[in-house]
């Protein structure tokens, strides 16, 4: 076999594992769950339109299927629907990011030195038992009416469930492992990005869906507030001018951006612990 025959074995045998892995991915992706949603979604529009043209509830509590879709075809066109959508996307990412940098740090450390844990712990759970409801007023007061008080509020909502799944991630690594590495002189930088970070990553990838969909409703809290952008608002400007088809559609549209950040955060997860079913 000459050495071209052999570089195209290789190929073809990277190109077919590269292959069976993405229909791997599909087919996990493509559950009994993703064919009973779209059910269950249908199910509740049925029923919606049916509670609707039954006329047991007034225009203004229930509005129909219909008068929310040309809500959206208007919105959409004059462009405020994309412009509040963007809002409402830019803080709640931006807070998921300031809570993810702050969450992994301090859970890390707080794993890691086991004083920090019993000096900080007990203030970090009051913090979190503060209602972020009940103090973003004040939040919005010290920061200001724009952007930044919003991305304060979701951070504050993020931060706590991905400094939880941090330090049970780090501190769920086989002891036997570290003493491994450590024997094989691994200075504490290779420990963490070759042991401590794969260990944990199940962890922290379970923090982070928990966390996509509490930096959503953080942006909309501040926005409900304080706000002249954001789906939040849409959703407070509909409830004042007595306009449901608008807060149906704000509260419609945010929670498919809660679900689909969710979806993107559990198809990154597929492809990071591949290595972890292809052992199992």
């Amino acid at each position: 076999m000459t050495s071209l025959e052999i570089q195209f074995k290789r190929i073809n045998t990277k190109l077919s594992s590269t292959w069976r892995f993405g229909w791997q991915i599909i087919w996990r992706i493509l559950d009994w769950r993703l064919f009973i949603a779209p059910m269950i979604t249908y199910g509740i529009y049925r029923y919606w339109l049916h509670t609707a043209e039954s006329g047991r509830y007034p225009k203004f509590i229930l509005p129909h299927p219909d008068t929310v879709w040309l809500r959206f075809q208007e919105m959409y066109a004059d462009g405020s629907l994309l412009l509040h959508l963007k809002v409402t996307l830019r803080e709640s990412l931006s807070g998921l990011l300031i809570a993810s940098v702050i969450a992994l740090v301090l859970g890390y450390v707080i794993a890691r030195i086991r004083i920090l844990n019993y000096i900080l712990i007990p203030y970090l759970i009051f913090l979190q038992a503060i209602p972020v409801v009940a103090i973003a007023p004040i939040i919005i007061i010290w920061v200001g009416p724009d952007i930044k008080s919003k991305i304060v509020i979701a951070a504050l909502i993020t931060w706590f469930p991905l400094m939880v799944s941090t330090i049970v991630g780090i501190r769920n690594v086989s002891p036997q492992l570290r003493e491994m590495m450590r024997a094989n002189v691994a200075n504490p930088l290779q420990v963490f990005w070759h042991l401590e970070l794969p260990s944990a990553m199940p962890e922290i990838l379970g923090g982070f869906k928990i966390a996509v969909t509490l930096s959503v409703i953080g942006a909309a809290v501040g926005e409900f507030i304080s706000s002249r952008e954001g789906l939040g608002y849409l959703i407070v400007v509909g409830r004042s001018i007595s306009d449901p088809a608008s807060v149906f559609l704000g509260v419609i549209i945010l929670t498919a951006i809660s679900l689909t950040l969710y979806i993107i955060v559990a198809v990154i997860e597929l492809f990071l612990l591949r290595w972890k079913r292809a052992g199992s």
